[in-house]
């Protein structure tokens, strides 16, 4: 039997581990620092952001659960099979991926060096160039690694599918708020410096973790 608080618990890790990428939080920072935002304009900034990207997240995890009961009656003694072998097979890609790929041409410790200065500096001349747009583009950029915990939802059902939105959700927003405040005031700079790639490698083999659990569990 398959216990559905470890879809919960996935669902709560990809949110997390997805918004703790520099790409999502740093931009916010450099931008409140540039146009000198009070904290007040910042987090309320934040929070539009995290809800923006939440909702555009869901929206396709939900587009796919519903497209999956649709069909889920036709194929109903393999879904759990299916659906591990799906979740653990996209999870060792997406984990694995960042370790297979070709190094740039440039010395590694030159690019890691200025990786983080570099994602300030960009981060910077969008927020002088296009102010607003920055954080609009941020906003809807929906996350698809969440995609696959909500496959596990076809077969426990839509009212899962929406806790799962629910924990998503909280833990997705909580995380932008959170490493906005801490780099604020200077205390996420260590989270600044992990290349988002690594991220998506821990999202990967979370979501692989959970795959391997149904093909077990099924």
């Amino acid at each position: 039997m398959i216990n559905n608080f470890t879809y919960i618990i996935g669902a709560a890790i990809v949110g997390i581990l997805h918004m703790s990428a520099p790409d999502h939080w740093l931009t916010l920072c450099v931008l409140a620092k540039n146009q000198q935002w009070t904290a007040k304009k910042l987090f309320r900034t934040s929070l539009l952001t995290a809800i923006g990207h939440v909702v555009l997240s869901v929206a396709i995890g939900l587009g796919v659960v519903a497209v999956g009961l649709v069909f889920s009656h036709l194929i109903s003694s393999y879904l759990d099979t299916g659906i591990g072998v799906i979740m653990t097979a996209i999870g060792l890609i997406v984990g694995f991926r960042p370790f297979i790929e070709k190094r740039a041409r440039h010395e590694h410790g030159l690019v890691h060096d200025h990786e983080h200065e570099d994602k300030k500096k960009n981060a910077a001349n969008l927020s002088r160039r296009f102010g607003y747009f920055v954080i609009l583009g941020a906003a809807l950029s929906p996350d698809p690694s969440i995609v696959p915990i909500f496959l596990s939802a076809i077969s426990a059902g839509l009212y899962f599918a929406l806790e799962l939105s629910i924990v998503f959700a909280i833990a997705s927003i909580a995380t932008l708020l959170l490493l906005v405040q801490l780099g604020r005031i200077g205390l996420a700079k260590t989270l600044a410096r992990i290349p988002e790639k690594y991220n998506d490698s821990m999202v990967g083999f979370v979501i692989a973790v959970i795959g391997i659990y149904i093909l077990v569990s099924g």
